[in-house]
């Protein structure tokens, strides 16, 4: 059994603004136009996203090639909302795995397009007894994933 670290992280905006960033966000060719960390991504299908879906985004960090590499676990559609569940496959420096003691990440992101709607950016993993002693990293790691999205899903004009 492990411990579960989350973060959360909302913002309320237009409805116009919200759509945008759904429209951007479900769009993969247009990710390294508005995702600070995707300079390159891979995608399923360029020009739209689907349940089921994979994304692989690259980024250089330190001079190492880093590739995330996440599955579209689950799109939830209504009127006036979209939830989209994004489930971590692993990550890999260099084609080596790297991150192998966070189990479990996922990513929810919510687009809410009413009146006193926004985005909602909700970041969760697992991790082994073990690894809790670094919680202060684990729970910085989390913050930081959330806040990212939603910093930069929020910008877009």
């Amino acid at each position: 059994m492990g411990k579960v670290f989350t973060h959360t992280a909302r913002k309320s905006m237009p409805p116009q603004q919200v759509k945008k960033g759904l429209a951007a966000f479900r769009n993969p060719s247009k990710w390294p136009d508005w995702n600070s960390n995707a300079k390159n991504l891979l995608a399923t299908k360029a020009e739209s996203m689907d349940e089921g879906d994979h994304l692989a985004v690259f980024q250089m960090v330190k001079g190492s090639l880093i590739e995330t590499k996440w599955l579209v676990d689950s799109i939830r559609e209504g009127d006036e909302y979209c939830e989209i569940e994004l489930v971590g496959e692993g990550q890999s420096r260099n084609e080596r795995p790297i991150a192998k003691g966070l189990k479990n990440l996922m990513i929810s992101i919510t687009f809410l397009y009413q009146e006193d709607g926004g985005i909602e950016v909700h970041a969760s993993c697992e991790v082994s007894m073990l690894l809790a002693v670094f919680s202060k990293q684990i729970n910085g790691f989390m913050k930081s994933q959330a806040e990212q999205f939603l910093t930069d899903l929020s910008s877009i004009e």
